[in-house]
């Protein structure tokens, strides 16, 4: 991925507050002391929050040490937004589908617009996609139809997904043991040591986001994941880790994360960086 290169409309007026944030991530990602080489696995890059700075946002986090992420989509103009912001550009990839909270407005011929964006070479994984039950936004029974269909067709285009699941972990695990296709990653993981195994059983890798740096909960559950299932994400512009909590994530902070993740496992932050990175490569095939 290089550092320029697109080409973003100016950046809108923005608060002092906000300047003076934007400041302090520039400077502290201008330092990647550690040498690391990251990967961002699941980042929103098509969100509006970043309508106004793409440009500088990406730079900042060539500069911080990512050299690789995945653009996340939550339905279908955003698949094809993602598709147009990563094409030709190296290092950048993304997924397509149909977010839960979304599915209250999915329909069949959905599928089939997914089905023909997949020749797009950028495009490594179906998803956003799964259950979430607890802000109710989309009725279960709508979310489950979305769900069910999308993970056909991931079995269908032979990609892995991008699972969502938020207060759903039965349900969820019910219908991908029904279906039986296992293949993906947990994303931005909140669930409790027994989903965590059931999903490593079953070969999905686990991402942890920014709250893995304040909820002390996540760090059990790091700690008895292997390795090699092990994966990281901001999913910006949501979820920043500490100290930024509570302010627009973005890809630079990912070094947050991976720092915190390998104090938990006992490992340097270029160990965390080298294995988290190669494990996305594996789940999302970008190195073959």
């Amino acid at each position: 991925m290089t550092a320029t290169g697109l080409r973003w409309s100016r950046p809108t007026p923005r608060s002092r507050r906000a300047v003076r944030c934007r400041s302090l991530r520039a400077r502290r990602s201008r330092q990647n002391p550690d040498g690391l080489n990251l990967f961002d696995s699941h980042c929103h890059l098509t969100d509006i929050q970043f309508a106004g700075d793409l440009k500088a946002v990406l730079r900042r986090a060539f500069v911080a040490g990512v050299r690789e992420m995945l653009v996340a989509s939550q339905n279908v103009p955003d698949s094809q937004e993602a598709i147009r912001l990563c094409r030709n550009q190296e290092g950048m990839y993304c997924s397509i589908g149909v977010h839960p909270h979304e599915a209250d407005r999915f329909r069949s011929y959905d599928v089939t617009t997914l089905k023909e964006l997949c020749i797009e070479p950028s495009i490594k994984a179906i998803g956003e996609i799964g259950l979430d039950f607890f802000r109710g936004i989309s009725a279960r029974s709508n979310q489950e139809v979305a769900f069910e269909v999308q993970v056909e067709l991931a079995r269908a285009m032979e990609l892995p997904m991008i699972l969502h699941v938020r207060d759903a972990a039965h349900r969820a695990r019910a219908l991908l043991d029904e279906h039986g296709y296992h293949a993906g990653v947990m994303h931005c993981f909140s669930g409790d040591a027994k989903m965590a195994d059931w999903a490593v059983e079953r070969g999905y890798y686990i991402s942890f986001a920014g709250n893995l740096t304040y909820d002390g909960r996540l760090a059990e559950v790091a700690r008895r994941i292997p390795h090699e299932r092990l994966m990281v994400e901001t999913d910006a512009p949501y979820l920043a880790p500490e100290p930024e909590r509570g302010e627009r994530n973005e890809p630079a902070l990912i070094v947050n994360t991976v720092r915190h993740l390998a104090g938990v496992l006992d490992l340097t932050p270029r160990e965390t960086a080298e294995l988290t990175r190669d494990n996305a490569r594996r789940c999302f095939r970008t190195s073959d």
